[in-house]
């Protein structure tokens, strides 16, 4: 076989054009971020990044958590990657380099040449093989996450024509077939890859380029801290994002990096249960909104702005989110969706003074009584008057016991906390209360988009706690805890911040509290999203049930990274929930394993898991917080 002059100087002129028609599509999108606005948190600590980028990116890490589309995707992915020097060479030879045509090192008659051989041989069927698979899961198996578009199909296709056309071509050398078949073959590589290459930067399979800045450039900080608005800045008019305009470069980001599998749909408890909310959706209109604005922002952002909501995204969809980043945790490509969401809900109610009715009273309440209920802020401490807990501001001690509005004004939560109180003096630890001092932690204000009422909260907090000088915070509440830990060292407050469970996993180990064997119970687990996912917090709960005798532990098929949101997270405890209840969902979720009890350690999950388990009629079925289980037992 021979490469003709023609064909070589026909590949010659395509070449540069492909390369032409991808370059102008990157460098306007490049134009585009570098006209947003820069993040507020500054890329640091490259180690860990370049640590990430090798895990996430590189190792597919992230995409086997469920395993067969993981694995595909991941032999897709790592085929490719093996498969380039393979491109250079065919290109080489369409060039003019001939059939004889290798790099260096890589010919026939190389060591490492041969090696490769292999190697590349492997990767063309692998890849082939999977992407056979990847259109049996969207066209026979219809899996429900995965659109099926003309995009979708095109790309498969073309990349299942890239690996039969080489492995066509290098069937022609090696058996010296008819001219014919091998040019055809070389002629079809080169083309497809031409064309894919000018179609890249166009599509969802942007994220090809743009993940592996993504993963690097994500936030390392805890998902569930929320990031700091400046307030007082007084060259920002405009908080939130009402419009495409607020949107930060790493924001645009994120959506030209979505790949638009649905992992998030399908992690998310709203869409599970058949709300509105869909993660991918709210991700991808932005996009689509950020594509029909490219224009206006490139030239200087003159005209008028179009507006995010309801435009794009509706606010049936963000305000039913939880915030409980389970769409975070299944992403493959970082994306941080909870941000988002709630960068939408500040734009409404910091710029629009739109939101809920219910949530107009819970602000009321904060802002009045420092509780979402609007219970007198004289009542906070009254469930303790017998007690006899001493104050710290009087008493200073190891610990401030810190309740939170939940286990000091809920009935139910309460019974938690005598409890706590009841294993602490037990165990001769030393802690003291703020009384009738305790504020809110601002947390609810802050997920409902009400930062200037939040950020008033913290810092009302941080100048009590500094002025007592305290150093550790204990506290029964997973959203007390995540806000303590990660956001208020943001506004001056640094404390070390211990959950109740931690603290009593360590008294247990000690020796200082020794559970006793119970009558056989069977009790399944239920991981807070805000201890769990935001916080990695997981073995306290197990350890501590494991240490009571009789107990046998039952973990639901969503549990740890994969847990379910009980419904309450976000601020929507205080929000009437429309259509069907994600604490329904995730009690169904337990029944089905048959359980005596459900442990929780969130005074928020204790409350929706108890509520419906009674809606549901489960008479046999209880629900207690780890604290209630371990008192009696101890």
């Amino acid at each position: 076989m021979t490469w003709h002059p023609a064909d070589a100087a026909v590949v010659g002129i395509a070449l540069p054009i492909s390369l032409a028609v991808f370059g102008r599509a990157v460098f306007r999108k490049t134009r585009l971020l570098q006209a947003l606005a820069p993040p507020p948190d500054p890329a640091a600590d490259h180690p860990r990044r370049i640590q990430e980028l090798l895990t996430i990116f590189l190792g597919q890490k992230k995409l086997f958590q469920d395993f067969v589309p993981g694995f595909m995707h991941a032999l897709i992915f790592w085929g490719f990657c093996a498969l380039l020097l393979r491109a250079l060479t065919l290109f080489g030879m369409a060039l003019g380099g001939g059939f004889e045509f290798h790099l260096p090192f890589l010919g026939p008659d190389a060591r490492l040449g041969r090696a490769y051989d292999l190697v590349k041989d492997g990767a063309n069927i692998a890849v082939a093989l999977m992407i056979l698979l990847a259109l049996f899961r969207r066209y026979v198996l219809r899996v429900k996450r995965l659109r099926n578009t003309g995009e979708a199909l095109f790309v498969l296709l073309m990349i299942l024509t890239l690996m039969l056309s080489d492995m066509l071509f290098s069937a022609a050398l090696n058996v010296q077939a008819p001219a014919a078949a091998g040019h055809a073959a070389l002629w079809v590589h080169c083309v497809g890859i031409l064309v894919f290459l000018a179609y890249l930067p166009t599509g969802k399979h942007m994220h090809v380029l743009t993940s592996v800045f993504n993963v690097y450039l994500r936030p390392l900080h805890r998902s569930g801290r929320l990031t700091k608005l400046d307030l007082a800045d007084e060259k920002v008019d405009v908080f939130g994002t009402p419009h495409i305009d607020q949107l930060t470069w790493k924001d645009g980001l994120d959506l030209y990096t979505c790949t638009e599998c649905g992992r998030c749909n399908e992690a998310c408890p709203a869409n599970t249960v058949g709300k509105k909310l869909a993660p991918r959706e709210i991700i991808t209109a932005e996009k689509d909104c950020l594509k029909r604005e490219t224009g206006r922002l490139i030239n200087g952002k003159d005209g008028e702005p179009e507006e995010l909501v309801p435009a794009s995204v509706t606010p049936e969809e963000f305000w039913a989110c939880t915030t409980c980043q389970a769409c975070e945790q299944a992403c493959p490509v970082s994306i941080s969706h909870v941000q988002r969401i709630n960068s939408l809900r500040r734009g409404e109610v910091l710029m629009q003074a739109r939101f809920p009715a219910e949530i107009k009273r819970a602000f009321k309440g904060l802002e009045t009584n420092s509780n979402p209920w609007g219970i007198g802020a004289a009542k906070r401490a009254e469930w303790a008057k017998d007690l006899n807990l001493p104050l710290f501001r009087q008493v200073p001690a190891e610990y401030l016991l810190y309740f939170g509005c939940a286990s000091s004004l809920d009935d139910r939560a309460v019974k938690v906390s005598r409890s706590l109180v009841a294993l602490l003096r037990k165990a001769g630890v030393s802690f003291a209360v703020l009384g009738q001092e305790e504020l809110c932690c601002g947390e609810t204000a802050r997920r409902l988009g009400e930062e200037a009422l939040g950020q008033s909260l913290v810092e009302q907090n941080v100048a009590l706690l500094n002025g007592l000088k305290v150093r550790k915070i204990l506290t029964p509440c997973p959203h007390c805890f995540n806000t303590f830990k990660n956001e208020y060292p943001d506004f001056g407050g640094s404390f070390e911040v211990v959950h109740h469970t931690q603290l009593l996993q360590d008294l247990v180990r000690q020796g200082r509290l020794k559970p006793k064997a119970g009558a056989d119970t069977r009790v399944a687990i239920h991981d807070s999203c805000y201890l769990g996912r935001a916080n990695g917090v997981y073995e306290p709960a197990r350890e501590l049930l494991a240490a009571v005798g009789g107990v046998q532990t039952v973990e639901p098929e969503r549990n740890r990274e994969a847990g379910f949101c009980c419904g309450a997270g976000g601020g929507l405890f205080w929000v009437e929930e429309k259509g069907p209840r994600v604490n329904h969902e995730r009690v169904r979720q337990f029944h089905s394993t048959k359980p005596d009890l459900i442990a929780t350690s969130c005074p928020y999950c204790l409350s929706m898991l108890d509520t419906g388990v009674k809606d549901q009629k489960l008479e046999n079925l209880s629900v207690k917080d780890l604290a209630e289980i371990l008192e009696p037992a101890s």
